[in-house]
């Protein structure tokens, strides 16, 4: 019965900030490092995956992350190459699994299996991002 007080009332936050105030909700999913409850960060999240936050841009708030992530310099991406990426951001079906991910400073290697800009980031990044190989 806890797990279900727990979802309803993550649920019920993330709904009543959504009706009353968008601007609170879009600042709270910008913000990967505020501490949440893990039942309103499970509703942000599938807000997130449902496009529900308005105005949330994916290249904005989770690119930037994921390149620290993949240890990538923007600086060094041509910029139409930079724009295609954040179109494929802007576009993944992963937002809340990212979302959650780039909060829970998950390695590259974790991040390799849903984010869409991976290979392309793993081209990029420093030593340190890569893989070990046996």
């Amino acid at each position: 019965m806890e797990r279900l007080s727990d979802y309803i009332q993550g649920e019920r936050v993330v709904r009543e900030l959504r009706r009353h105030a968008p601007e609170a909700l879009e600042q709270l999913a910008r913000d990967l490092e505020q501490p949440l409850s893990p039942p309103l960060e499970k509703a942000v999240a599938r807000s997130l995956d449902d496009r529900r936050v308005a105005d949330f841009r994916s290249s904005e708030v989770l690119m930037p992350a994921m390149m620290t992530t993949f240890a990538v310099d923007p600086a060094a991406i041509a910029e139409a190459e930079l724009a295609g990426l954040e179109e494929r951001c802007n576009r993944c079906s992963e937002v809340g699994r990212c979302w959650q991910a780039m909060r829970a400073f998950s390695e590259a290697e974790a991040c390799r299996g849903f984010c869409p800009n991976a290979e392309a980031f793993m081209g990029r990044g420093d030593r340190e991002a890569e893989p070990a190989t046996a």
